[in-house]
Parts: C-alpha cells; sequence; structure tokens
C-alpha cells in the first residue's frame, strides 16, 4: 500500500500491534481480537447469514482468539456509514456493495453493471479470478476485501404494472444512493430517486418513488411487495458486495490469523451462492402466494433494455478513467471463456 493512500486508521493498526507482540510471551488462549461486521441486510437474508458463517469459521480457526461480531439491519449505521468507519478505522469490517465501498472505489461498479453476467453463477468465477485486481483498488482506500456477498437479478418492484420500456420515462425509480444507478436509471429515460436504502419502502409507500429495483431475496426479507405488488422481470443486474475488513487492522494480525479470515471469506461466499439461489426460488413462490405479480416485459422489450443499457456500462466506465476501463475490460475476458 502506498504511503499516500494510508488513512487515519493508522493509530489503531499500531495499538493493535502493540497488543499481538504483547500477546507473544502469553498463552494462546490470552490473545483475543474482538472484530465489528456492520451489514445493512435484516437477519434472515443470504447475505447476514453469510456473515454469520464467516464469523463461525473464524472462531474455529482460531480456536476463539478472534470474536467476529455480526451486525445486521444497518445497527452500526448504513452502508455509506459502515464503510466509512471502516476507511477510517473506527470500524473493523462491513459487508458492503456500491451504496458504501463503491462510494471510494468508483471501479467497483464495473462488477455490477447491466448485463453483465449471463447467468447468476459467473459473478462468483469473476470476482474470485480478479481478487488480485479488487483487493489493489481496495488497498489503496484502505480495505482489504475478504470475500463476497451476491444480490440478484434484480427487478423492478413497483407500484403499478407495466411491461414496456417506453413506460420507464418520467417514472420515479428509487434507487441505491450511487452515482451508477443515476446514470443507469437516466439511460433507461427514468427520474432517478435516490434513497437510503431504509427509506426504500417508505418511499414506495408514499409515492416518492414509482418503483425500485432488487432482487428476490431482498424484496422478500424487507416486505417490499406489500407496497409494490408487481415484480417486473427486467433482470438488469446481478451485483456483489464485498465482505470488508480495515487493511492496517488486518495487517496487524498475526500471518496465520490473516490467512484464517482469507479462508473464511472464500468459504462463506461460496455457500452464500448456492444459499442465494436457493432462497431465490422460494421466496418468489412465496411472494406470489402472498399476493405478489410477477409481470414478464412484452416480446421485444429485453433487448430494448439491453440496447439501452449495455453502452450505458462502456460510457461509465470512461467517465471514470481507466482503472474502470481496465477492471471491465478484465470482467468481460473472464466471463468469455466460461
Amino acid at each position: 500500500m502506498r504511503q499516500d493512500a494510508r488513512t487515519s486508521s493508522g493509530l489503531m493498526a499500531m495499538a493493535l500491534a502493540a497488543v499481538v507482540v504483547g500477546s507473544a510471551t502469553m498463552p494462546a488462549e490470552a490473545a483475543t481480537y474482538t472484530i465489528r461486521l456492520s451489514n445493512l441486510y435484516p437477519e434472515n437474508h443470504p447475505m447476514c447469514v453469510q456473515t454469520h458463517n464467516f464469523a463461525s469459521y473464524v472462531e474455529e480457526g482460531t480456536n476463539g482468539d478472534i470474536d467476529v461480531q455480526v451486525f445486521c439491519n444497518n445497527q452500526l449505521g448504513n452502508e455509506r456509514e459502515a464503510s466509512e468507519g471502516v476507511r477510517r478505522g473506527t470500524l473493523e469490517m462491513v459487508m458492503s456493495g456500491g451504496g458504501g465501498l463503491g462510494r471510494f472505489i468508483q471501479e467497483f461498479y464495473m462488477l455490477e453493471v447491466p448485463f453483465l453476467y449471463p447467468k447468476m453463477e459467473d459473478i462468483n468465477v469473476v470476482t474470485w479470478e480478479l481478487i488480485d485486481d479488487i483487493n489493489a483498488l481496495a488497498n489503496d482506500k484502505g480495505y482489504e476485501i475478504l470475500g463476497f456477498g451476491y444480490e440478484g437479478p434484480r427487478n423492478i418492484n413497483s407500484v403499478e404494472s407495466f411491461n414496456t420500456l417506453e413506460e420507464m420515462k418520467d417514472y420515479k425509480l428509487r434507487i441505491p444512493e450511487a452515482p451508477m444507478y443515476v446514470g443507469m436509471a437516466r439511460a433507461l429515460g427514468a427520474v432517478p430517486t435516490p434513497t437510503a436504502f431504509t427509506e426504500a419502502y417508505t418511499s414506495l409507500q408514499t409515492g416518492v418513488a414509482d418503483g425500485m429495483e432488487s432482487g428476490p431475496s431482498t424484496t422478500y426479507n424487507n416486505k417490499f411487495f406489500e407496497v409494490a405488488p408487481y415484480y417486473v422481470q427486467t433482470q438488469h443486474i446481478v451485483n456483489p458486495c464485498y465482505l470488508a475488513i480495515n487493511l492496517d487492522y488486518f495487517q496487524a494480525l498475526p500471518e496465520e490469523y490473516q490467512q484464517v479470515l482469507r479462508d473464511a471469506g472464500k468459504r462463506s461466499t461460496d455457500i452464500m451462492l448456492g444459499d442465494v439461489l436457493a432462497s431465490n426460488d422460494e421466496v418468489l413462490a412465496t411472494m406470489k402466494e402472498e399476493g405478489l405479480t410477477v409481470v414478464e416485459l412484452a416480446p421485444g422489450e429485453a433487448e430494448k433494455f439491453r440496447a439501452v443499457l449495455e453502452p450505458f456500462a462502456d460510457e461509465y466506465a470512461e467517465s471514470i478513467g481507466p482503472g474502470a476501463v481496465d477492471l471491465l475490460a478484465k470482467a468481460r475476458a473472464v466471463l468469455a471463456t466460461q
């Protein structure tokens, strides 16, 4: 990590290093580290289940010397606040996507541009194939990425039914507070309506937004179908979230513990992929029973969505810079081998 990229977490790392050094002459059971892990998703969401799995694997791999305390449902602040806390060193870990880490590492948006992945499973191949590139970007901002969580395919939860691109004109689309999603909404002809995730339900309920986009598990676990009973099958995005730890904190841990965290991140990510695929099918069936109407796009309309959103991906990459263009090209190269 370059010196000019260090964050104010250096003091915390020095303090942790002193604990590590001091513990070297003490019995192993006396060396205890507490890691707080923030997650915006509710307890029953696959993303929250994953972070609990990660915590269990770390405890197992360190014989209890590392205690990972998981806080789901925005208990430690919203996604942006928690991501900032990890960057600054006031919080140890976060599970975050474009609404948090993406604010500090805009290149990450390239791994969730519309219509990038032919199928859900492909994202797990791309992220791990590019983990070194991802961490090169993350390290410059004070993070180490240990694993991933996946959301999607994202569709549109709508207050009223529609099935054509033309009907997106002037449609108030609630989106994450992230620049890429603002650009995407505009490319669709919609009115970008950025709100915090915790305000999404209310924005649909009160008419601030006509609809929002999210994956099946998120739609179900947050009951968005109660206020937006139509689920329009655009299937436009599969996106990663990042299991991120403060870099200085991570590097001050004993090397064997660093490896335990990496292994736990990989193991919990692979399990999460299977969990979210199974959850998507289960919750979609449940929501239908509870009144959700699944709306298929009219013939030829899926191609129209692709026609406006695929060029947007390249334009957005160029607007960020060479690093984003490079990461998108590498992701496409990996996908070309699948």
